[in-house]
């Protein structure tokens, strides 16, 4: 083994390292937390300082500090190696590395990770130094950024020039090519390079280790003739929906308040940070996606949204309460006070609005709720039925039947109705009139294999995204026939018995008020939601079945018998 392996083991214990992605509590003389490659209701990740190591008693993921930074980093041994380096201070003297049987070197991802980190020095070299950055810099102090938060979030200036960035990395031996693939040049139709951003204030952003991934950047002077914010195409080392912008600085924060609060922009995170509000993160040049809120349950506690207050932020709210009701996470909103369009402007005048809108903030679908109420205050009957229908579409799909009871009682009270009347537009008892005597499953809350095989039915070509695991284990006694025709890809309505026609036909009715069925992307995203979920409730399953066989074996001391269980635990959950 070498020596610099040998001194990262040294400087970096695994719970720091593992601690940077997860909240770990005690249990006994490990660490647990709930796993971050697998979802689970109960947690089975544990972290053993004495061994330095983690094993997933879940999934079967385990290893040592470097196993983990690749499984969650998606990298391989090198990188997670020069990543861990970078953070312990050690540097890797060789491009290539021996570690147990195998010889590891430097590849493209490695060029990538490096052209970032000195794109982010030059630039940031140049916004504090050179003469043409004194317009950033008079921006940044109009804003009211201080020299310590600039530094700190390591802003910077790209010179209004086509081909600067290329011009230095081509001096540090890296190839056009290589700075493509980086997302920080632009080739054009003649297939010439040149920089991406020109004349911009440069935001870097960093993995949840420090290392820059990439960049967002703003124009000086709004204009129409270019885009006010830029960023980094998607490359090898960064997916946009797969980062938060800030969650490095603010990850201890979040831990200690127990909340993470989700801001729109870059400046709206750095204006937080500097007045003290560190727990402050934003989405990473899209809209807020799944995987960064399922990032966000890494670290426990609440997470609060904060959007504009304009047309834009409203949908953005919007959007964002439904993909955390999809999670099963619970959820709040940030108000910020008038005449304040965001949290930037809402500090700048004093900080005490923004803590008092962190201290108010009021749980999702009511503040839903009474944001639809103020746009409709006359309350006539047409108002409540279109408020009822946008909001129950929302409440049937939260899991959890104490919030979904404390959602409908408290629409209720604000919309002047009974709770039965919405319960029953909840459970679309009255869907036609014509049809007096529907079955008992129109009545019931569709499970998630009621919705996946509604969507199959709806359009059989959906097929092709579910995964090989599901179509494996996909069953259910409702629809046999339907589900054997799917796993052979061989879809007939005309065979089906006409009770799961009847069924399935129901089903697409209710799932019609809930999405829009006529939208590609809605269904692609519902697929995708579903599949995931029956994946995570098959190995809930097997966890538990096992888990039980496992403590009887332990009850009777039988070791070997627990040895066996294990094994194929691990193999079955691969």
């Amino acid at each position: 083994m070498s020596d610099e392996i040998e001194e990262i083991k040294r400087r970096l214990d695994i719970t720091e390292v593992v601690s940077s992605y997860l909240t770990l509590k005690k249990a006994g003389t490990n660490l647990k937390a709930n796993c971050p490659f697998h979802q689970e209701k109960t947690p089975s990740f544990m972290v053993s300082p004495e061994r330095q190591t983690f094993k997933c008693f879940g999934c079967g993921e385990g290893g040592d500090i470097f196993t983990f930074v690749e499984k969650i980093e998606g990298l391989d041994f090198y990188n997670a190696l020069k990543l861990l380096a970078d953070r312990a201070g050690v540097e890797l003297k060789k491009r290539s590395i021996k570690y147990g049987n195998g010889e590891f070197k430097a590849d493209r991802k490695t060029a990538l990770f490096e052209i970032n980190d000195l794109a982010m020095r030059v630039y940031h070299k140049i916004f504090q130094d050179h003469e043409k950055a004194e317009p950033a810099r008079k921006y940044m102090e109009k804003r009211g950024i201080s020299d310590e938060t600039i530094s700190e979030f390591k802003i910077g200036y790209a010179p209004d020039s086509w081909d600067f960035l290329i011009r230095f990395l081509k001096k540090h031996k890296y190839s056009e090519e290589e700075m493509l693939q980086a997302g920080l040049v632009v080739r054009g139709e003649k297939g010439k390079y040149y920089d991406r951003f020109r004349g911009r204030i440069m935001f870097p952003i960093f993995n949840i280790m420090g290392q820059t991934i990439a960049f967002t950047s703003r124009v000086l002077v709004d204009n129409a003739k270019e885009a006010k914010y830029l960023n980094s195409s998607d490359s090898p080392i960064y997916t946009k929906g797969d980062v938060l912008y800030g969650l490095d600085k603010a990850r201890m924060s979040i831990k200690e308040k127990d909340m993470a609060v989700v801001v729109e922009g870059n400046m709206d995170v750095i204006a937080c940070h500097q007045a003290g509000f560190r727990n402050v993160v934003a989405s990473s040049g899209t809209a807020l996606t799944e995987q960064q809120l399922k990032i966000l349950t890494r670290y426990g506690g609440e997470t609060a949204f904060c959007f504009d207050t304009d047309s834009a932020g409203e949908t953005a709210m919007k959007r964002a309460i439904i993909l955390a009701v999809k999670n099963d996470m619970t959820t709040k909103i940030v108000a910020i006070p008038p005449p304040f369009k965001d949290p930037d402007e809402a500090i700048k005048s004093s900080p005490k609005n923004w803590e008092r809108a962190i201290q108010n903030a009021k749980p999702s679908v009511p503040y839903w709720i009474d944001l639809l109420i103020r746009k409709n205050p006359e309350l006539e009957i047409t108002d409540k039925k279109k408020i009822a229908k946008e909001v129950l579409s929302v409440i049937k799909m939260t899991y959890s039947p104490i919030e979904k009871e404390a959602y409908i009682k408290y629409l209720a009270e604000k919309l002047s109705i009974s709770e039965k009347s919405l319960l029953d537009a909840l459970d679309k008892s009255k869907i036609e009139k014509n049809e007096t005597k529907k079955s008992d499953f129109l009545k019931k809350e569709l499970t998630t294999i009621d919705r996946l095989a509604t969507l199959l039915w709806h359009d059989q070509n959906l097929v092709e995204k579910l995964s090989e695991k599901v179509m494996t284990e996909l069953s259910d006694e409702n629809y046999p026939n339907f589900i054997e025709m799917i796993k052979k890809d061989e879809i007939n309505k005309e065979k089906l018995p006409e009770s799961e026609v009847n069924r399935l036909s129901g089903n697409l009715m209710i799932m019609g008020e809930e999405i829009d069925l006529s939208d590609p992307e809605i269904i692609s995203a519902e697929i995708s939601y579903l599949s995931k979920r029956i994946e995570s409730d098959q190995k809930e399953d097997l966890r538990e079945s096992f888990a039980k066989k496992i403590k009887e074996a332990e009850t009777r001391g039988d070791k070997e018998a627990i040895r066996d269980l294990l094994n194929e635990f691990s193999s079955l959950i691969k």
